[in-house]
Order: structure tokens, then sequence, then C-alpha cells
């Protein structure tokens, strides 16, 4: 059964303007090449040339490899634009340096105007960002929380930030509550449960359930990429 919700946020994320518009930029080389008088002006011909093809070639066997466990459409269209931009910079540098630096500025621009469409997560969701979460956990015994150990630029992190985001609107309540926090921000908490914030790791994101105000199971990557789970209790929520 198709899910309608899930399936109209994703519509309303692809339409905003950060899709729309970096989706845009992926494809400006291929139609300057393509469209005549464009490619006549830069002193090349309308079609593609080896060189351009390898570059190409590479670009879609580099997103095909990162997106091996995307988890959602954004995350691998935000990888593929990504690597497409980085491509088409290199290849209108080899058409013209300069139309290569207006080409830098108009990624830049979006790099800092256009921003992602905001997860719909719970708005009860707290992200620690400093050394809060012992203290909240102490506070509110009675309460279970799931809390996800994260970094901003991994790329396993940010598959995960749909999924989690969901899991969070779907199932917090007064005694389940979901929580984020920053491993490079909060500094010496990750360590205080086991989780490294080594950027030389590949264990993130990590999730910790908490009962009682201490670790009651958690869930890892493995050095291969694999999720896995080591339980130290047993872990009885009712929903």
């Amino acid at each position: 059964m198709v899910n309608t919700y899930a399936l109209k946020k994703t519509l309303s994320s692809l339409c905003s303007p950060y899709f729309i518009l970096n989706g845009i930029a992926s494809v400006l080389h291929p139609i300057v090449r393509w469209t005549p008088g464009f490619c006549e002006y830069f002193g090349s011909s309308c079609q593609l040339d080896f060189y351009e093809c390898e570059i190409y070639f590479f670009v879609i066997c580099v997103v095909v490899i990162k997106n091996r466990k995307s988890v959602s459409i954004e995350s691998y269209l935000s990888t593929l634009y990504m690597f497409a931009k980085g491509a088409s910079l290199i290849l209108f540098y080899k058409m013209d340096i300069q139309l290569c630096l207006w080409y830098l500025l108009l990624c830049v621009v979006l790099l800092v105007a256009i921003k992602p469409p905001v997860l719909d997560e719970s708005s009860e969701m707290k992200y620690f960002v400093d050394d809060s979460l012992p203290q909240v956990l102490r506070d509110n015994p009675e309460v279970t929380w799931i809390v996800e150990f994260y970094t901003t630029f991994s790329p396993h992190c940010n598959a995960l930030k749909p999924v989690f985001a969901a899991l969070s609107r779907e199932y917090t309540h007064e005694y389940i509550k979901f929580g984020k926090c920053d491993v490079l921000k909060a500094y010496g908490v990750p360590e205080m449960y086991g989780i490294s914030s080594s950027c030389l790791k590949t264990e993130l994101p990590a999730i910790i359930i908490f009962e009682n105000g201490k670790p009651a199971a958690r869930i890892k990557q493995r050095m291969n990429g694999k999720p896995y789970v080591m339980t130290y209790v047993s872990v009885s929520c009712v929903i």
C-alpha cells in the first residue's frame, strides 16, 4: 500500500527551490554544449567530446557507488547534484575560464542562499549541541530517549535524516522522546556512551536508546558500513 503522506512530502520536497535550482545548475554544461549559438560562440562543436564523456561516465559511476545505501530520493539527488556541479565546473574551465568563474559564483550563491527543505520531524525533537544530554537524562528518568549521534558532513548520517525524522514524528509522546547529538559540538558526551567523535571512524550514525537515564541498547555502524545492534539490557517499550 502506498504511503500517501510520504509521497506528498517527497513531491513537495522535490518541487522546492533547492532541488529545482540545483537541478538546473547541474545540467547547465550539457545545455550550453548542445545549444546552437552557445557552443559555436565558445569555439567548439555542438556535441560532447571523448574527454567530456569520460567525465560524465565517471560521475555516474561515483554517484551509483555513493548512493547504494541511500534511503530517499532526496538524498540520492543531493549527491547527484554535488558531483554533477563539480564535473560541470571542470568542463566549463576546459571551455572558457571566464565562464567557469561565473558558474563557480552561481554555485556559491546556491550554496549560501538556497537551503535544503526542512525535514518534517517532531516539534519536540531535542538537539544536543553542548554537554546537556546527561543532565536531561537524569532529570527525566521516566522518559525513554532515542538519541542519534551524528555529524553534519557524514553521508550515512544525512541518509538517515528522513528516516529518523519520520520515526520522531510518528512515535514521540509523553514517555518516548527523540533527540540528536552533534558529536563535534557536544564535546566529551559521545565518549561517555562509547561513541567515537573521530572523523576517521565510520561508526556514525549511532543510535542509543536510554531507559531510566542509562543506555539500554545501541545501534552503530560496522567498519564495513553495515549496521548492527549491541544490546546492554533487554528493552521493552510500550507505545
